[in-house]
């Protein structure tokens, strides 16, 4: 449904688009992380994505109140009061078990839905939370509910109140072992706080998976005797099949390929010679196991296949397996050669083919997912007008990306590119290069004055992307893609610009953000 060239969009499209489907729900702020005392705290979804998490939220209540009856004076329940929360009781049950497989099907990375909707994995995680978020208030209000049905009920049969509850609840295995599964499923939300997430995620990770086993092994004793277990069989068939795919992906990658890992100041550098090539499409990434640390974990990284069918993947050393396999290497004198799975490729690849202009924005490590674009273009031969700009920090760093540099330089330069060294103190032709800025030069060099001379390099300076942005759609002669993946202040910048001229140009214009967020 994307647009051929020359499409020229109607007002209503446009203003749909720039008002709903487009900007961040508020404010400007989506992939940055809103803060509390410098402290990271919270995402904003989208615009689009929260008015879809308002009518989900805005259903799960109707559907748990609409039509509620009661039969007054009867015999069964007493009195309204106890059969109404009898009543709710049991439809929360209900609203929340059948949210429990999408929940499963949400957040696998084999989610078979974004192959159908083309939505990223960061709109499904988002629903994902969100469906977690109204599971837990459902079984809040079924626990609330049936304590007040069984905390009033038992003078109608002859007891006190506390002694039926007693003997109802704390006396039956799968009765209690509903409250402990409804604790645990708040620990779980508790764990699933952004601030966990982003600065702790391995501990999340492991903890998130481990309380996610008790909670199904409780309220499967819980629900069992209601006739309610075919919930559970299908998310076990659904983590099953997750399972079973992402074996399969290693499998078809080639178990065992060898990678070589260098060492660029605080970024790993690793280059795959996979075993078996499955030709990965632009903007995808890919699950990277390095089998001697800890060959159970994994993270994901952008693929960047090179003209030898080489694959390249560059991470900056954070924390957990970055930090593991930095300090691993750079005992090594900065080179290593080990062993690797990749699993995947995930992901969608946009249509930026389809357009007359591209622009192409990066910041720091996120140069790999749209050197991937550039290349793509590059290799298609097309007439195109395209434009990437890159700010990071340190010259150091273009050696990340200097053969991809050579190739997009090589037979008269098609795309438009600007280098900005954010980190310099002064012009590189004024100061004394240190060793690795001269070493960052002067492999560019080897490749070729024309290399050099092709690039637009400056220093100690940030390019205006909102100015920018709106440049290259005001003269533009038909549609544009503007495709941005770095850090979220620049990503908001994109978003917020190209929201802004989403209506100025000659034609179409779309913002595609790269920005995997598994936290």
């Amino acid at each position: 449904m994307y647009p051929r060239k020359k499409s020229q969009p109607s007002g209503l499209v446009s203003t749909f688009r720039k008002y709903i489907t487009l900007p961040a729900t508020f404010s400007g702020m989506h992939i940055e992380p809103q803060r509390l005392a410098k402290v990271a705290v919270n995402v904003v979804p989208t615009r689009w994505q929260s008015i879809a998490v308002f009518f989900f939220v805005s259903l799960n209540i109707i559907f748990l109140f609409v039509d509620m009856w009661t039969v007054p004076n009867n015999t069964t329940y007493y009195t309204d009061a106890i059969m109404g929360a009898r009543n709710i009781g049991d439809r929360a049950s209900y609203l929340g078990l059948a949210l429990f497989p999408i929940l499963f099907l949400f957040g696998g990375r084999n989610n078979f839905l974004m192959f159908f909707t083309g939505w990223s994995f960061e709109t499904f995680n988002v629903f994902h939370r969100w469906i977690g978020r109204m599971m837990f208030v459902n079984f809040a209000v079924h626990g609330w509910t049936y304590t007040y049905y069984y905390l009033n009920i038992g003078e109608y049969k002859g007891e006190s109140n506390f002694a039926y509850y007693k003997e109802e609840i704390l006396n039956e295995k799968e009765n209690y072992l509903g409250i402990v599964a409804l604790v645990l499923i708040g620990v779980i939300l508790i764990q699933a706080c952004y601030v966990l997430r982003h600065h702790w995620y391995e501990i999340f990770l492991v903890g998130h998976i481990a309380t996610v086993i008790c909670y199904v092994a409780t309220a499967w004793h819980h629900v069992k005797p209601h006739d309610c277990i075919e919930y559970f069989y299908a998310c076990v068939a659904i983590w099953g099949f997750d399972r079973l795919v992402r074996v399969c992906r290693i499998l078809l990658a080639g178990p065992y390929s060898e990678a070589k890992i260098t060492v660029h100041g605080d970024a790993v550098y690793v280059a795959v010679k996979p075993a078996v090539h499955f030709h990965p499409k632009p903007g995808q990434y890919a699950f990277l196991y390095v089998l001697r640390h800890n060959f159970w974990e994994s993270h994901p990284f952008s693929i960047v296949e090179t003209r030898d069918k080489h694959y390249i993947f560059v991470a900056k050393a954070h924390s957990g397996l970055t930090k593991k396999v930095h300090n691993s290497v750079s005992k090594q004198n900065g080179n290593d050669t080990v062993r690797v799975w990749i699993e995947g490729p995930y992901g969608e690849s946009y249509p930026i083919a389809r357009y007359e202009t591209v622009l192409l924005v990066a910041g720091g490590i996120g140069i790999t997912a749209i050197m991937s674009y550039a290349l793509d273009l590059k290799r298609r031969n097309t007439q195109q007008h395209v434009k990437l700009y890159w700010m990071v920090r340190e010259q150091v760093s273009l050696a990340w990306v200097k053969d991809q540099l050579q190739e997009l330089t090589e037979g008269g330069c098609l795309i438009d590119i600007h280098i900005y060294i954010t980190g310099e103190l002064e012009e590189v032709n004024e100061k004394a290069p240190s060793e690795s800025e001269t070493t960052s030069i002067s492999d560019l060099s080897e490749k070729g004055p024309a290399v050099l001379s092709q690039l637009r390099m400056k220093y100690n300076q940030r390019p205006d992307m909102r100015s920018v942005i709106a440049e290259t759609v005001r003269n533009a002669e038909g549609s544009v893609a503007v495709v941005s993946c770095g850090p979220g202040s620049l990503a908001d910048i994109c978003r917020k610009a190209a929201v802004e001229n989403v209506d100025k140009g000659a034609g179409r214009v779309d913002y595609f953000e790269d920005a995997f967020s598994w936290a």
